[in-house]
């Protein structure tokens, strides 16, 4: 099973004065109906934690803005592992069956873009909870 990826999204951001602009879909292999479908936005308020599940045939994609969060996910054999995010510049690629959760380490309320693409056979469950360490 292949980890999760930190992509580096800063030349694909257009920023002004005014603020930014991203296309997160764009360019991705991502068919567009199914992330559509499963495309949707989720708030995290300081000190919390969302997530604690896995897709066993999805893979996830999450866009954190603004601020900082901490990306929790537990590898095959069981380790817990962690990275600080911060800014508005990363894209994270979560391959399917990865447990995850994302955890607010900053003060104001976290936003994160979520959405799943179908990589394998259809499961059961879209969404299997599972918690981290």
């Amino acid at each position: 099973m292949a980890g999760i990826k930190f992509l580096d999204v800063s030349t694909e951001i257009r920023e002004d004065r005014r603020g930014l602009v991203f296309f997160p879909l764009q360019g991705r292999t991502c068919n567009i109906e199914e992330c559509c479908r499963t495309f949707h936005l989720v708030t995290i308020n300081p000190g919390e934690v969302r997530g604690n599940h896995h897709h066993p045939a999805h893979v996830e994609w999450l866009y954190l803005f603004p601020g900082e969060g901490v990306v929790l996910w537990r590898e095959e054999g069981g380790g817990c592992q962690e990275q600080r995010v911060s800014g508005h510049k990363t894209l994270i690629y979560i391959p399917p069956g990865v447990p995850h959760a994302v955890r607010n380490s900053g003060p104001r309320v976290l936003y994160l873009l979520a959405w799943r693409e179908a990589a394998g056979q259809p499961a059961e469950a879209e969404t299997v909870p599972d918690e981290i360490g």
